[in-house]
């Protein structure tokens, strides 16, 4: 848990929420337990060290965890970071300010509904660390917030998976192994500098036109400069220079990123009982393979064969009338057995066998009445 404060004088934590480690009343599987985000309201932070640092290689990168949102989600993240491998990383100060190498995982706000893909890639030329954000994909994401089930996020560096498999700088997007988003690191992410900049040239261009662009640029330093030339729409011309400047450069290999030695959530939630399972990070296709039909598949296996008395109860969702049926069916049989055995119908059944018995008397006493009968005849004769 971080210990990581807002106020040095004070010694106010600036992570107050709880976790805890339990089972999902609402999955109802035996024996099943995650990662679980309590306090709504509040911020969290949780983190621990790999038994070995991760290094990107030529090998591929995998990362994949569940999230289960029990109900549903108002505004909150679950995205798990990738924290960078420093020697001055201490998880006991894990916040918000912890250089990480990825961030990835859903994330909701209002009708905003993202899944998250951010590396941080060094710029060579001045040395700093820049956020790279992939597109969101154009697809209806809501159902993954809302639907109350839990749902595997996957993240992938590798396009096309052949007998030699190779990062080739591309990524994949995966919800419960369905593919919704893919692209290339070098063509398909967008950089926040970047993503401000565009939003405040649409809100220029609402009350002016752009007629003119130059750009020239400084191969040697990496520097750009771009002339913008504005009419502006209230009859009068008015002409803007607007100067930009940036640092660019192209590199040929964008997954050269840190290495990573710790995993963590740095999260606020207005929702509780945010559950996280099922945590997997390596550079195998096949333990990933084997770790999801280990865990994902088998749970899938259980979901997908509820027992009777489950699709009794499924089948009234749209068929209430069903519970009319299943109150005859079921409860007109038990009402019977319990009247036929009250005390007041024993009482009367065994006065009922007395009855009859006085009308048919034993054996014993037949023979008894035939040897009287004899004795008079024979006092007669």
């Amino acid at each position: 848990l971080s210990k990581a404060v807002k106020d040095e004088q004070l010694q106010l934590l600036k992570y107050n929420g709880e976790w805890v480690i339990e089972e999902s009343r609402e999955l109802r599987l035996l024996g099943n337990r995650g990662l679980v985000l309590k306090s709504p309201g509040e911020h969290h932070a949780i983190s621990t060290y790999l038994k070995k640092t991760y290094h990107f290689t030529d090998k591929p990168l995998c990362l994949q965890y569940e999230v289960f949102f029990p109900k549903g989600v108002d505004c909150g993240g679950a995205y798990i970071k990738l924290l960078s491998h420093s020697d001055d990383l201490r998880l006991s100060r894990f916040s918000d300010a912890t250089p990480y190498t990825i961030m990835f995982g859903p994330d909701k706000c209002g009708s905003s509904h993202k899944i998250h893909f951010i590396f941080r890639h060094r710029n060579p030329v001045t040395g700093t660390y820049e956020e790279k954000h992939a597109r969101q994909p154009e697809l209806d994401l809501s159902d993954y917030f809302t639907d109350q089930r839990p749902h595997l996020y996957t993240l992938t560096n590798i396009l096309h998976w052949m007998e030699n498999v190779y990062p080739d700088g591309s990524f994949e997007i995966l919800v419960d192994l369905t593919l919704i988003n893919k692209g290339s690191l070098l063509e398909d992410m967008l950089s926040s500098a970047a993503s401000a900049h565009e939003a405040q040239e649409q809100e220029d261009s609402a009350r002016a036109a752009l007629v003119d662009a130059v750009q020239t640029s400084d191969t040697n330093s990496g520097l750009v400069y771009k002339y913008n030339i504005f009419i502006v729409y209230n009859n009068i011309i008015i002409v803007i220079a607007y100067i930009q400047w940036c640092v660019c450069f192209r590199s040929d290999e964008p997954f050269t990123v840190s290495s990573v030695s710790a995993v963590g959530f740095e999260l606020w939630s207005l929702t509780a009982d945010v559950m996280f399972d099922n945590i997997l990070l390596c550079d195998s296709l096949e333990v990933a393979r084997r770790w999801t039909q280990d865990t994902w598949g088998q749970r899938q296996t259980v979901r997908a064969t509820p027992g009777v008395i489950e699709k009794l109860l499924m089948a009234t969702v749209k068929r209430p009338w069903l519970w009319g049926l299943y109150v005859v069916t079921v409860g007109l049989p038990i009402i019977l057995f319990v009247t036929s055995y009250t005390p007041g119908r024993l009482s009367s059944a065994r006065d009922h066998h007395v009855c009859v018995s006085g009308a048919h008397p034993t054996g014993a006493e037949a023979e008894s009445r035939a040897v009287r009968r004899a004795r008079r005849n024979t006092d007669v004769s």
